[in-house]
């Protein structure tokens, strides 16, 4: 389950540990909010056994961290972001949902990232989706 912001209550995460799911625990979407916001629910919720990873931002290279940020500004902000996550817990991978396909520079310049999702509007197929990452 990916979360859209984060879960720092441990009974909501007993409830899906109990159930059998695992968690991508959202915890920075919006570029307008102190990098250090992450910390509280990062610590809170960093031993639950139902926390998967950690994620960073959704499509923010359509909605620039939900800010007026420009996009330049972006790419080191969720840099920070997952190094400060990875510092605060370095036993949980942290990931980043781009919109569509990120080119390989931008891959290059979040050493941070882990894991990397893809929101990709191909329809009803993935198209060429799985060859276009692996080249």
């Amino acid at each position: 389950l990916r979360t859209y912001s984060p879960i720092s209550d441990p009974a909501v995460l007993d409830i899906f540990w109990k159930k059998g799911i695992y968690v991508m625990n959202t915890v920075y979407t919006q570029g307008d909010k102190d990098i250090h916001s992450i910390e509280g629910p990062v610590k809170a919720v960093r031993h639950h056994p139902a926390v998967l990873m950690w994620c960073v931002g959704n499509e923010w290279n359509y909605n620039m961290l939900y800010s007026k940020m420009a996009f330049g500004d972006v790419l080191p902000r969720i840099n920070k972001v997952a190094a400060l996550i990875k510092h605060l817990d370095p036993g949980h991978p942290v990931a980043t949902v781009y919109g569509a396909m990120p080119p390989v520079d931008q891959i290059n310049a979040l050493g941070a990232i882990d894991v990397w999702g893809l929101t990709a509007y191909t329809g009803l197929s993935f198209g060429n989706l799985f060859k276009e990452w692996a080249s």
